[in-house]
This record gives C-alpha cells, structure tokens and sequence, in this order.
C-alpha cells in the first residue's frame, strides 16, 4: 500500500483479484480496513510503535507482523498481550547490489542475530516466516536468487521449522532508461529457489509486489 495508498489504485487491485495487502502504517492499515472489510492485512514494516501493532491487532484483525530485532519482538508480544495466533516473519538482510534503490542499511536483522530471532520467534508464533526486501527495481532476477540462498542459510543455522517464505517487493517495472527482464524470468528463479529450501511441503510463497501492481 506504501507505494500507492490512492483508493482508486486500490479498489482496481481488488477488483482485479487481490485479497491482501501488505500495509507500513497504522494509517494504511485503518484505510485498507475501511475499504475492504475481508480483506487480509499484513503489517509489514519491521519497526513499528506499540500503540500502532495494539490498534492493528485488536481493532482491525491484523494477524501478520514483520520484525527484525528482538526488541521488536518483545514489543510485538506486549502489544497483542501474549497472543497466540500470530503471523510473525523474521525480516533479514540481503544485498541490493542488482537494485537501483538500495534497503539493505535500512532494515533486516544482522546475519550474527538471525539465528537467536528466529529460535525466539518460533517460540512466540503460530506461524513463522522469513521475509527480505532486495530494493527497488532489481534489475536482475539473480537479486531473488541471491537472497534465497541466505533464506536457505538462516533456516539451516537455526533448524526452524518456516512455514512462509516472503520475498517482499523489488519487481521492477519500465521506466526510461530501465528495461529490466520480464517478470516470468523472476518467478522461475524464485519458484526455483524456494523448491529447494529446506521447508514442510505446507508452506507458503509470498510477495509484496506494489510498484509493479500499481505500474
């Protein structure tokens, strides 16, 4: 939603088959809310204000978090007062080398913590992921192979059980001077990827495909 919270770009997505959207703010949750009240909301921005993941969770049924430090977690589990019925994923860093806009200072858990976070999150979660972001407009599709392989490393250090696998945003879209590769070659390579990770058959690929849905 971050990328485009203009209602008329919205209620065209929803038209148009999507279901869930992946919001950064308390503001974005309470406006996706108003507009579709079945819609799924997932909480998406790893650093958030308590009062704005209480509101979230017992006020619009926001069941999914990200988070990339233990502090959020603690703060995730003293919002929701010890809920049981969470979505948490475990935001980790990876490269942006192949992106023209850069996140990987911005946020994710440093590679030295990802093993504590994820054993701690496991423990507090109904369902544990693991989500990364490799920047706006990757211009390759090797960006999403790149960062799955340390999805594969993070869950082989910590020997979790993961049951969503989140490859966030980053598809990129045509602008001048940026004709990056269709975006069939950057499902294969995930698709490829994520068949080789060491997780249960019942788990979950997702996205958060925003500026190429709105573009």
């Amino acid at each position: 939603v971050k990328c485009n919270p203009e209602p008329a770009v919205l209620r065209a997505l929803w038209r148009g088959g999507v279901r869930h959207f992946a919001c950064a703010s308390a503001a974005e949750v309470r406006l996706v809310r108003s507009l579709f009240p079945e819609a799924g909301i997932h909480f998406m921005h790893p650093i958030k204000a308590e009062e704005a993941i209480a509101e979230a969770y017992f006020q619009h049924g926001v069941r999914t978090f990200s988070l990339d430090s233990l502090e959020e977690l603690d703060k995730i589990v003293r919002a929701t007062k010890g809920a049981t019925d969470l979505a948490l994923c475990v935001r980790i860093r990876v490269s942006s080398e192949h992106s023209k806009l850069s996140l990987a200072a911005k946020f994710g858990a440093d590679p030295a913590e990802i093993k504590q976070l994820l054993i701690a999150t496991r423990q507090i979660a109904d369902a544990l992921g693991i989500c990364f972001h490799v920047g706006s407009q990757a211009m390759s599709p090797a960006a999403y192979v790149e960062a799955m392989e340390r999805v594969r490393a993070a869950i082989v250090a910590s020997a979790v059980t993961v049951d969503i696998v989140d490859v966030g945003g980053g598809f990129p879209s045509v602008y001048p001077g940026m004709e990056p590769p269709a975006l069939e070659e950057y499902f294969d390579a995930i698709h490829r990827s994520f068949e080789d990770l060491p997780v249960s058959y019942s788990s979950e690929l997702w996205c958060e495909p925003g500026r190429a849905l709105c573009a």
